[in-house]
Order: C-alpha cells, then sequence, then structure tokens
C-alpha cells in the first residue's frame, strides 16, 4: 500500500529533477531504510512499521520508474526491442527464484525457525540476507543506475 500511495509522488518529483535522480532517491531511501532494520531487535514493532513504509515508498519508485527509464533506454538502444519486456520479467522472476534458492538453504542451514524460537547466530543471519545484502546490491545498482547515459536527464 505504501508503494501505491507513493508511487505519484515519484512521478511527480521525476517530473522536478528528472526520473534517473528521482529514481537514485527511492534507492537512497530504499538502502536507508533496509540499513535501520539490519539494526532491529526483537520487539521493534513501531520502528519495524516505520521501516515497513519507507521501504514501500521506495518500492514505488522502483515500480513506476524504472520501467519508465528502462522502456526510455530501449528506445535508443533497440526502438523494436519489445523482446526486452520479456527478458526483464523472466530476469525479475529468475532472480527472485535464486534468492530463494540460495539463501532459504542458508537460513536453514544455521537453524533459522520462521515463527519459532531462534539463536542469536540464526537471528544474525536474517537480518544479514533479510538487510545487509539488499543494501549492497542496491548500492550496486545505484552506481550501474549513475553510470547508464539517460540524456534527457540533464536539470
Amino acid at each position: 500500500m505504501a508503494a501505491a500511495a507513493a508511487a505519484p509522488l515519484w512521478g511527480k518529483l521525476a517530473g522536478i529533477i528528472g526520473a534517473k535522480r528521482a529514481l537514485i532517491c527511492g534507492m537512497a531511501l530504499s538502502i536507508i531504510a533496509f540499513g535501520y532494520a539490519y539494526a532491529l531487535g526483537t520487539g521493534d514493532t513501531l520502528a519495524f512499521a516505520v521501516i515497513c513504509l519507507a521501504s514501500g515508498a521506495a518500492l514505488g519508485a522502483d515500480m513506476t520508474l524504472l520501467p519508465a527509464l528502462f522502456a526510455r533506454r530501449m528506445e535508443v538502444i533497440s526502438p523494436s526491442g519489445a523482446e526486452a519486456f520479456g527478458l526483464w520479467t523472466f530476469v525479475s522472476k529468475l532472480t527472485l527464484a535464486f534468492a530463494a534458492v540460495t539463501l532459504l538453504p542458508v537460513l536453514d542451514g544455521v537453524g533459522f525457525v520462521s515463527g519459532g524460537p531462534n539463536d542469536e547466530a540464526a537471528l544474525a543471519t536474517l537480518s544479514l540476507l533479510y538487510a545487509a545484502v539488499p543494501c549492497v546490491l542496491k548500492l550496486l545498482a545505484v552506481a550501474v543506475l549513475y553510470a547508464t547515459p539517460i540524456h534527457d536527464e540533464d536539470r
């Protein structure tokens, strides 16, 4: 719901500062939110709710601005590149499956039990995989986006 509510705001921000810069702002919000998620402890319910709202709002940028920038870039490098959107969908599903196949066994290996009692090592691994790893991946995505030439962003 936070993503849906924030989507129009990201569109307005993109109209002011450009889609690329607005998406980088959304990615920064995501990094900040998940950075705080890494520090959460048991019972931090209010902080978790704030993180959920912030990360949801950041997801709104990813869901609206990223496809728009991708479509704009495809116009430049492959005007008849409808296949690229099929590839986009495939890759997004593949990454989700890859994450499940690689990360769930790691959690199982450290003894993490969803909804059950967990020791410090299991909870630390969960925090690392749920919060820290996405921050690193998002930082890499910001670097790639920053390096990608999108020429109508001269604002």
